[in-house]
């Protein structure tokens, strides 16, 4: 049966999505403006809020379950992401329940989680994900000259030597094929190309892009590396805002290049790519997902563009 994928939120079917969601998870980085604004949105919301959050490394855990009205229900602190996540959702009754994933600043180190356990294992009637994309990113206030970044998102990268919780595998000896979408940092994609030592890269571009020209901010702030690994003619567009479209471009790169390398995805790009890549690497289970866990500025985003909200149903096992 097919049905719509996505949708953007309007003040005409804000009471529509209101109703449609039992369970809304957020991420905890309350002071972006974006942050609460799909929730804020969602008036006539009579569920429950989880707010999900790990610590840096992406092993400790941390939620709070609150009711609609704001009234606190629990909390719980320095929990172990692995299998803490999961015995929350399976409490809390999470399979076979209306969910919609707010993951605008929800961590990835929670998002590729989480998207594995519903898909697979506790599987819910419906499963949602909304996404507020940002007008505009907080610039570096004073640039060095040669410095190539013009946005001030991150406070440190912690490092891709970290495996991703719940996809943990171990490497073979087979060459590496880097399937990596990129973003507006120029050391990124650079340090996992040099400690990966792929044979092959394939770059995408987030284009159309939320904003016209972040394509091009992308490109130029990654060029060093496309010029080193002479992959510009492999680079790749896919549309921004679509997770799907990135698990379509995905599925063919696995079908073409599977019976040559390992197939590595590295999503550094906008939230909805790493979306795309958690649905896909949860469904292609030799694929490999790297990623470095950027430590996000607070205060990262001006103003909202728009928010969207994604049907993401059809991938449930």
């Amino acid at each position: 049966m097919k049905y719509q994928e996505k949708y953007s939120l309007t003040d005409e079917n804000i009471s529509y999505f209101s109703k449609q969601f039992e369970i809304l998870i957020t991420g905890k980085r309350e002071g972006d403006e974006r942050h609460s604004y799909f929730k804020n949105s969602l008036k006539n919301f009579k569920g429950k809020y989880y707010s999900l959050d790990v610590c840096d490394l992406a092993d400790k855990f941390y939620y709070k379950i609150e009711n609609y009205d704001g009234k606190l229900l629990e909390e719980g602190i320095d929990k172990s992401l692995i299998p803490d996540l999961q015995k929350l959702i399976k409490r809390e009754n999470f399979q076979g329940a209306k969910i919609c994933i707010d993951i605008t600043t929800l961590k990835q180190g929670v998002l590729f989680l989480l998207i594995k356990l519903l898909i697979n294992n506790h599987k819910p009637a419906r499963l949602f994900v909304a996404y507020t994309e940002p007008k505009e990113y907080k610039r570096r206030a004073h640039r060095t000259i040669g410095e190539i970044e013009e946005f001030d998102l991150y406070e440190q990268i912690i490092g891709s030597s970290n495996s991703v919780p719940g996809f943990i595998k171990q490497r073979s000896s087979n060459d590496i094929l880097l399937v990596s979408p990129i973003g507006f940092d120029s050391q990124r994609l650079q340090t996992i190309y040099e400690n990966l030592k792929p044979k092959e890269i394939i770059p995408i571009v987030g284009f159309p892009s939320f904003v016209p020209g972040w394509n091009i901010t992308a490109i130029k702030a990654n060029f060093m590396i496309l010029k080193s690994a002479e992959c510009f003619d492999a680079v790749k567009t896919c549309e921004s805002a679509s997770p799907f479209k990135l698990f379509d471009l995905l599925t063919k790169i696995f079908h073409r290049y599977n019976g040559q390398y390992d197939i590595y995805i590295s999503p550094l790009g906008t939230r909805p790519h790493c979306l795309g890549a958690a649905i896909f690497a949860t469904k292609n289970p030799s694929a490999y997902l790297i990623y470095d866990f950027p430590v996000e500025k607070k205060y990262r985003s001006k103003e909202v563009l728009k928010t969207n909200i994604y049907n993401i149903s059809k991938y449930i096992s």
